[in-house]
């Protein structure tokens, strides 16, 4: 496993508390730290003198948001100090197969990023395409020279076992695209089962319990 990451969406925070979540995923050398744009401001203060990537979530966690509106949030996002973009990819549009409308949102959304020196991803919820649908959108993600995509939105509940196979697909298909498992991992068999799947590019998890494990054992 190449990178380790934690995400922290919890809406129900205070500054103290984002605060401290983000301070102990630092410690544990975690190599990027993705929250809400709501939060970019106290991560970035507690991140600016630390080798941890500060990224966020846009258009979380559906992507329905018209294509200007996420243009904007981007670009506030990153005048906020975002060094990664984790972009939903537009549901709307991808479910009435408006692929057009998909490839203005990658050029568009990989211009602004550019323009800050900032990476652009996807999110390409597996769970809410047909197999053949997420082999297209993520070989048009390729395309435009996005490297890296997450298989889950993860906001609800999310089997590791149906991530890791979802994940191991597209990467069997699209060889040439970076795919960051981001299933649910709570206990030690589903952890081992992780750290044993030596495919795995990297690895993103909401549980702060769970990073602390997966940091130990990848030291």
């Amino acid at each position: 496993m190449k990178i380790l990451e934690y995400g922290y969406y919890d809406i129900s925070s205070n500054d103290a508390e984002v605060k401290e979540n983000i301070t102990k995923a630092v410690a544990l050398s975690t190599d990027v730290v993705s929250v809400l744009p709501g939060y970019l401001r106290v991560a970035k203060n507690i991140l600016k003198n630390t080798d941890t990537i500060l990224s966020t979530v846009i258009d979380y966690p559906f992507g329905t948001s018209c294509l200007q509106a996420r243009k904007e949030e981007t670009e506030n996002a990153l005048k906020c100090g975002a060094k990664i973009i984790e972009l939903v990819a537009p549901n709307h549009s991808l479910c009435n197969k408006k692929y057009d409308r998909f490839r203005k949102d990658i050029n568009e959304q990989k211009t602004l990023c550019d323009r800050y020196d900032a990476e652009l991803r996807y999110i390409v919820d597996y769970r809410t395409y047909t197999e053949y649908m997420l082999f297209k959108i993520c070989s048009m993600v390729a395309a435009h020279q996005v490297d890296t995509i997450y298989p889950s939105n993860n906001y609800m509940l999310d089997n590791i076992v149906d991530n890791l196979i979802a994940s191991m697909m597209i990467a069997k298909k699209i060889p040439y695209i970076n795919v960051i498992v981001n299933g649910n991992a709570w206990n030690e068999k589903q952890i081992n089962l992780i750290l044993n799947t030596d495919k795995i590019y990297g690895y993103k998890t909401n549980n702060i319990l769970t990073l602390e494990n997966l940091s130990k054992n990848c030291v």
